[in-house]
């Protein structure tokens, strides 16, 4: 589960669900970048390219490495705890989603299930486009492939 949990996070960093979250500033204040915000300020928060900054997750930040999201440790919990003002998909401080552990709960229940009777295989030469609107879906849908596993699969 511990690999499954860095696939699920790494797709939610490339892919976020809300690609984007409008703010509105209730008073003058200054953003973390030190640059100054007056009061009913607007401004939009781009998850979707917060996952795909060099600054933040470095030179393979277009590469999908669940690996990242996976400490080396042999003992106690393997899972690298990204803070989330780094990894915004369930947005961050006291806006934070409060069922982010029931999310990851359900998917990896659900992947799990589906993963252990089915192979799914995206088919060759489908376009992988994101269609960006208020919730992130695919352009074009996402085209697999599901057969049955028979014993000795992997």
């Amino acid at each position: 589960m511990v690999y499954l949990h860095g696939a699920i996070s790494e797709t939610l960093r490339l892919y976020p669900s809300v690609p984007n979250e409008p703010k509105q500033s209730m008073e003058a204040d200054v953003l973390p970048s030190g640059h100054g915000v007056s009061k009913n300020t607007r401004i939009l928060v781009s998850i979707y390219s917060m996952g795909r900054m060099e600054e933040v997750w470095g030179k393979d930040w277009m590469e999908f490495k669940p690996e990242r999201w996976i400490s080396e440790r042999t003992e106690g919990n393997n899972i690298i705890n990204v803070p989330s003002y780094k990894f915004a998909a369930f947005m961050a401080g006291p806006r934070s989603c409060p069922g982010r552990k029931i999310a990851f709960m359900q998917l990896k229940n659900i992947a799990s299930c589906v993963l252990r009777r089915y192979k799914i295989v995206v088919v060759d030469d489908h376009p992988v486009v994101p269609l960006p609107s208020i919730m992130m879906f695919m352009r074009y849908g996402l085209k697999v492939r599901v057969s049955s596993r028979t014993p000795g699969d992997k």
